[in-house]
């Protein structure tokens, strides 16, 4: 086993509502899905290191992790190795209207208190499964 990789990602929490963003269509998993930001841990990077850096390199904002929400692994047999997913409940520490999405990774954002507010669309299977817990502060 080559061993395990660190995946955060954050849902930011602003007022009564979620920050979700949509993948761009040249994105090779899930291209042109709802989702959340996020991304690799880099070696030797503590997790909530690397989800404070993912959200300010995908969209450019300030947060404050307040704790993990979600937890789920995978084992990649093709890679030989262990994927262990990590969502943090963020705070904003930043204004919204500062927001800047890496236009390479995702296309859109939108700010949602349910799923509701993406009827019709693509959602990522693992937003969906996120937004069937309970998330409390």
């Amino acid at each position: 086993m080559n061993g395990n990789r660190i995946i955060v990602h954050t849902l930011i929490k602003i007022d009564d509502k979620y920050l979700v963003t949509k993948r761009s269509k040249e994105e090779t998993t899930f291209p042109e899905y709802w989702d959340i930001p996020g991304g690799l841990a880099d070696y030797g990077e503590l997790p909530k290191d690397a989800v404070i850096r993912e959200t300010k390199e995908e969209v450019n904002l300030k947060i404050i992790p307040t704790k993990v929400i979600h937890e789920d692994s995978n084992h990649d047999k093709e890679k030989d190795m262990i994927f262990i997913r990590l969502v943090y409940l963020c705070i904003l520490d930043d204004n919204i209207n500062n927001i800047k999405l890496q236009e390479a990774e995702h296309s859109e954002y939108r700010l949602i208190n349910s799923l509701n507010n993406l009827e019709g669309e693509l959602i990522s299977p693992f937003l969906k499964e996120l937004f069937l817990i309970d998330i409390k502060e």
